[in-house]
């Protein structure tokens, strides 16, 4: 005897049945149980209606579920940083005018003593392009020295096609920055998006590092910047360029090509965290080896540029020099920090004395002469500087306000004192360089007409801008070699040729 389970309302009904099928037993079926079976099979069908129901019900709501995980993985960390700081970059156009002379015949037949004929002036233009990013309302703009160097006009395409022409507020080779502002900011530029400063100092080797600026420009057809990921590969790298020694920079993996330079290094928050400026390469191309200017040490440049057109150096009043090996073991000290070698009493540093070992300054770690200057550089007036330094073996600390800037500096054997020229005068040239302030009448560059308000912008075959860079060439020029001078003088150019300085 088998058994048929049928669910009536929830419990089980057993209905028996014979092993061997007998017509006769249908009769034994009565009109209760034929209802009884009718209301169970309506009950099934019920029930299995209600069954694919909500299977079709939770086959969409699986879909849509997964659809929705799908969507909210895309919007990740690195998604929603681009969208923050993207709009703050921008494309960098430059034209540089070159004037050429030429023959205007066959110059290569004509050049000979019969034929001098005269030299016609041509055009020439040379394009350059790069990136930059925005760090006011007001429309300023923070990129690489080498994007703009030298350019006679600056574009500025915004990541949503607007085109504005740009001037150059400053500049500064050493740290290879500079600072531009959009022309047109007499009227408010409405959705002028500038970036989120972040915090260089505390970065962590391996955190997210995201590069976004146009290293193709606008060959790609669209205004909108590229971005490439990496992570923050090491900190602290030194890196030498064009005969300039970069510190402190934050190296990332994350690929950064031509164009690319002036443009924004950020984390995950989409804040900056670096300006993109250099990348090692044995091919011209990314190698998943570049560098970036901390944004530390590019804000406190910024704000220098925009104040005073250039970085102007505070007065110290001292001479530094490296602590050699030697030079350590003979005064039995460890060898990091500088040497002070001279001090202005007159001004400056006066609370430090010669033979003093500066070890530290703010709770930044002097190591040699360049992290001092490249530290002091940045320095204000007014701020309040806390020196660890050596005295005869002796640990002792030092604070010192600074209350002045070098806007001065006499060269020594040229006979000649020179001024750094702040914005405002700049504007009184053509060019950009120093101005001489004060001339002996017995020097050799009075005697071949060196005059007083003269801005000297080439010395030897390298441009002057900044008493920095003055400084520099004129300690590297060897005694009694014979250079050339270039100088405007209301508006004209000049030239002093084969000048010697014993």
């Amino acid at each position: 005897m088998g058994a048929l389970f049928l669910h009536v309302n929830g419990s089980p009904r057993i209905i028996h049945t014979t092993s061997n099928f007998d017509t006769t037993s249908l009769a034994k079926i009565t009109p209760e149980d034929l209802k009884l079976i009718h209301t169970s099979m309506k009950t099934i069908g019920l029930k299995v209606g209600y069954l694919i129901v909500w299977l079709i019900f939770f086959q969409e709501q699986f879909c849509i579920n997964v659809h929705a995980e799908i969507n909210q993985s895309r919007q990740n960390a690195i998604v929603n940083a681009v969208r923050l700081a993207s709009p703050a970059v921008v494309n960098i156009s430059t034209t540089r005018i070159e004037h050429v002379y030429v023959n205007p015949f066959f110059e290569d037949f004509w050049r000979s003593p019969f034929f001098d004929f005269p030299r016609v002036p041509q055009q020439r233009e040379r394009r350059g392009l790069g990136s930059g990013v925005i760090l006011s309302p007001e429309g300023h703009i923070l990129t690489n020295y080498h994007v703009i160097e030298n350019a006679d006009l600056i574009q500025v395409i915004l990541s949503d096609g607007r085109q504005y022409q740009a001037k150059l507020i400053g500049e500064d080779v050493f740290s290879d920055l500079a600072v531009l502002k959009i022309e047109d900011m007499k009227q408010k530029i409405e959705d002028l998006v500038s970036i989120e400063i972040g915090n260089s100092k505390n970065l962590l080797v391996g955190e997210w590092a995201i590069a976004i600026g146009h290293p193709f420009a606008t060959s790609v057809g669209n205004p909108k910047p590229t971005v490439t990921v990496g992570v923050v590969s090491a900190k602290d790298r030194s890196l030498e360029t064009d005969k300039l020694r970069h510190r402190n920079l934050i190296q990332t993996d994350a690929s950064i090509n031509p164009g690319n330079s002036g443009g924004a290094l950020v984390n995950a928050q989409g804040e900056l965290i670096g300006i993109n400026t250099a990348i090692y390469s044995t091919s011209g191309g990314s190698q998943g080896v570049g560098f970036a200017i901390p944004v530390s040490t590019a804000v406190k440049i910024c704000r220098k540029l925009t104040k005073y057109g250039t970085v102007v150096a505070p007065v110290l009043g001292i001479t530094v020099q490296d602590l050699t090996p030697e030079l350590a073991d003979k005064l039995t000290v460890d060898p990091f920090g500088v040497l002070v070698a001279e001090v202005n009493k007159q001004n400056g540093m006066v609370k430090l004395k010669r033979g003093d070992i500066i070890t530290e300054v703010s709770q930044n770690k002097i190591v040699d002469t360049d992290a001092f200057r490249n530290f002091v550089r940045l320095i204000d007036v007014g701020e309040l500087l806390t020196l660890q330094v050596i005295r005869k073996k002796k640990q002792i600390q030092i604070e010192i306000e600074v209350t002045e800037l070098e806007w001065n500096y006499e060269l020594r054997g040229w006979g000649i004192q020179i001024k750094q020229p702040n914005y405002g005068e700049n504007q009184s040239y053509n060019r950009r360089g120093v101005i001489v302030i004060q001339i002996s009448k017995r020097s050799e560059l009075a005697r071949r007409g060196l005059k007083k308000g003269d801005l000297i912008y080439r010395i030897a075959d390298t441009y002057v801008s900044t008493l920095e860079e003055l400084k520099l060439i004129a300690d590297q020029l060897p005694r009694g070699y014979p250079f050339s001078i270039r100088f405007e003088r209301k508006r004209q150019a000049g030239i002093i040729r084969n000048l010697v300085i014993q």
